[in-house]
């Protein structure tokens, strides 16, 4: 009885200190784990202060006209002055056209001319290479959602056209969250444009989801007329959806006269 005591005691006494130990563990475990997370703040406040920090500057040198070394012309409008560092690191195309390269230099006179692009267009793709920031054209009614849908589209083919793949993600994300039956036509044509697959995909699910709202408009007969071969694509996607005939698997019968 006396060992069985003895032995009893022990063993409470060993798990006390376990539970001691395991106790000092846990606070010793949640006070790192504290720390890691202070440390992980004060980190990401950091990146962000830097990004601000980078972002404020080169949005300032530009907005302010400081230093700037070329100017960039719209197809309507007036030019706008930017800085050749700045487009040579943001796009590989431009690096070319400033470049010593012969086929696509930018010609004599320090001016690089993007006619595709509206004043307005190209300011906003401007202000994304010097910012990464992707301006919103208006807030509020359905007419400012057209227009920005519209520069949308506009940035997207330039940021294909230009090799800037960030502009690019967020375009395509902008676009792929606004799409709706009214806008898939146009949403598709510019994937296509711009050889957006994943846009691409998101515009012909709506398109097939609004079928008979979509196919009977007025819009897609001039769709039509304009794009043979997605008109194609369209019809198949409609026709993978339809459901599969059934098949009869009893005997065929012949008829025939008696």
């Amino acid at each position: 009885m006396y060992i069985y005591t003895s032995t009893s005691c022990v063993r409470t006494a060993e798990i006390c200190l376990l539970s001691a130990a395991s106790s000092r563990d846990a606070e010793h475990g949640l006070r790192d784990a504290w720390e890691q997370v202070k440390e992980m703040r004060a980190r990401e406040e950091e990146t962000r202060q830097r990004a601000a920090f980078l972002q404020h500057g080169f949005a300032s040198a530009w907005k302010e006209g400081i230093h700037t070394d070329i100017v960039v012309k719209p197809g309507t409008g007036p030019a706008i002055p930017a800085h050749k560092a700045i487009l040579a690191a943001r796009s590989e195309v431009f690096r070319h056209m400033l470049s010593g390269d012969d086929r696509c230099k930018a010609p004599a006179g320090g001016s690089i001319s993007l006619p595709e692009l509206s004043h307005d267009d190209l300011s906003l793709l401007l202000a994304f290479l010097y910012t990464g920031a992707l301006e919103a054209p208006g807030e509020g009614g359905g007419e400012a959602s057209q227009d920005q849908e519209r520069q949308l589209h506009a940035l997207l083919v330039a940021a294909d056209k230009y090799d800037v793949p960030f502009l690019r993600r967020v375009c395509e994300a902008r676009l792929a969250a606004g799409v709706a039956p009214r806008n898939a036509l146009r949403t598709l044509e510019v994937a296509e444009l711009s050889s957006s697959a994943a846009l691409m995909e998101r515009a012909m699910g709506a398109v097939v989801e609004h079928a008979e709202e979509v196919v009977f408009s007025a819009e897609y007969e001039r769709f039509a007329a304009r794009n043979a071969g997605l008109c194609v694509e369209i019809t198949r996607a409609l026709l993978a959806r339809m459901p599969t005939p059934a098949r009869s698997d009893g005997p065929c019968l012949e008829l025939g006269s008696s």
